[in-house]
């Protein structure tokens, strides 16, 4: 089987899916949050796809499968309760369970090694942290490079060295915010500018390194939803200062001089976040530019734009 996963709230503790990071066909979708249409296209015309996994945690994602219902493939839909609300847990313990059986009866196969992957991922997690805590000394665009590409394999493939190039740090020091980064050139342009990324929370980064690992003792779904609800809380999800919140935190913490915020043109919980998270940089004192692209192949007049927000900081 070779499902195609968006979102970060999706379990790879169930079974194997490739990462959605990019899509460089045609698109189906105008006007229309730039990943959800990439992701789209992707699943419709890659007939080695034969699967979808995905949440419904945005307008764009809740109508997922009304286009994606007449491509005869695989298709399940996580609906992802909000964060820190009674039962929020329990209910996702439930989506993961029937997201199991879903694949277990499409696919004919039996899943019975989801303890043994948890371990494997809380293990992947805690080496994934210890470069994230040295990101400032490394290459960025040489850690999203080899991170996109871990998360294209199969689980078991998935060991990080963390052999990433060193890079001499710059008094230019950013935090990087938004979904997640699919054109991984946008880190190299950063470098570029001769910005060093001191942290990020985007949610292949900063919010998975720092979600808890899964206990495996106990009801194991449960366990996993805990996990993956102690990420950094998305936009999509809880209130935007919530989200704020985290973010001045580590931005504090890491002495941050500017800030880049990343979104996909038509993505409204991001657009909206960017329109209270710079007033609280105003108030901090650190600059902020928003890099806005229209699909995950698109980067646009980010040059221009990184290379002006440099000199100012």
């Amino acid at each position: 089987m070779k499902i195609l996963s968006m979102s970060g709230f999706i379990p790879e503790h169930i079974s194997d899916t490739i990462r959605f990071t990019q899509y460089g066909g045609d698109r189906n979708i105008s006007n229309y949050c730039g990943y959800a249409s990439d992701f789209i296209s992707r699943v419709m015309a890659d007939d080695t796809i034969d699967g979808a996994v995905y949440p419904k945690s945005c307008d764009s994602t809740r109508i997922l499968t009304s286009y994606l219902s007449e491509c005869n493939k695989f298709l399940f839909q996580f609906g992802i309760p909000p964060y820190n609300v009674s039962g929020a847990k329990e209910h996702l313990a439930c989506e993961i369970k029937a997201y199991k059986e879903a694949v277990e009866a499409h696919y004919g196969v039996r899943i019975d090694d989801i303890k043994e992957r948890a371990e494997f991922i809380n293990k992947r997690n805690e080496a994934l942290r210890k470069t994230y805590e040295e990101l400032d000394s490394l290459s960025y665009s040489d850690y999203m490079e080899k991170l996109h590409e871990m998360l294209e394999k199969p689980l078991a493939m998935q060991e990080w060295s963390g052999d990433i190039r060193k890079r001499e740090k710059t008094g230019k020091r950013v935090y990087v915010v938004g979904s997640f980064l699919s054109d991984t050139r946008l880190a190299k342009i950063i470098e570029d500018a001769s910005l060093t990324v001191a942290g990020d929370d985007l949610p292949e980064s900063g919010r998975l390194v720092y979600s808890e690992p899964v206990e495996t003792e106990g009801d194991i779904y449960l366990n996993i939803a805990g996990s993956i609800l102690s990420m950094r809380p998305s936009p999509t999800q809880v209130s935007f200062k919530k989200t704020m919140d985290h973010d001045f935190e580590s931005i504090r913490k890491k002495d941050v001089r500017g800030i880049i915020f990343l979104t996909q043109k038509y993505c409204e919980p991001y657009d909206y976040l960017y329109s209270v998270f710079s007033k609280e940089a105003d108030k901090a004192g650190i600059p902020a530019v928003q890099i806005k692209v229209n699909g995950t192949e698109d980067t646009g007049k980010a040059a221009l734009a990184l290379e002006a927000f440099a000199d100012m900081i």
